[in-house]
């Protein structure tokens, strides 16, 4: 039988764990893509955490994650729904369901976020989401002005 191999002490910045086993991959092409570089460090947070949730085969291509999880990472809660949002609109994630009757939310996955190349379709995706604040902003309003 051979010898355990030794490994390497860990860097500077892993300060503990098995920082071999437990790591989060983010190519190149994802991180100088203009939809990545256009996302808010909310949004860039959330799906690096959605990212870490990721288990493989063992889920499939769900990443279940409750709100719980992302506050136990240092999320609040009121930037995560914007967060969210723009992820989805960026063509980063879908949202499956969730959220009600004490259920995960269950997200998927997406690579619609390589569609977006030129500074046309960057901004008519900022546009989308902007018009998605809107209503959003708007039907707060009326919940208000209504109760």
């Amino acid at each position: 039988m051979g010898r355990k191999k030794k490994r390497d002490p860990p860097p500077s910045f892993a300060t503990s764990g098995d920082w071999h086993t437990h790591y989060v991959v983010m190519f190149d092409d994802l991180l100088n893509s203009p939809a990545y570089v256009s996302l808010s460090a909310s949004a860039k947070e959330a799906y690096t955490i959605l990212l870490q949730e990721y288990k493989g085969p063992y889920t499939g291509p769900k990443v279940i994650c409750p709100y719980a999880t992302f506050e136990a990472k240092g999320m609040r809660t009121g930037t995560l729904p914007r967060a969210l949002m723009e992820l989805e609109i960026f063509g980063f994630i879908t949202y499956e369901s969730g959220g009600l009757g004490h259920r995960p939310s269950i997200y998927h996955f997406s690579g619609e976020w390589k569609k977006i190349q030129t500074e046309k379709e960057l901004e008519e995706t900022k546009g989308k989401f902007k018009q998605e604040l809107d209503k959003k902003k708007a039907a707060q309003a009326y919940k208000k002005a209504v109760s």
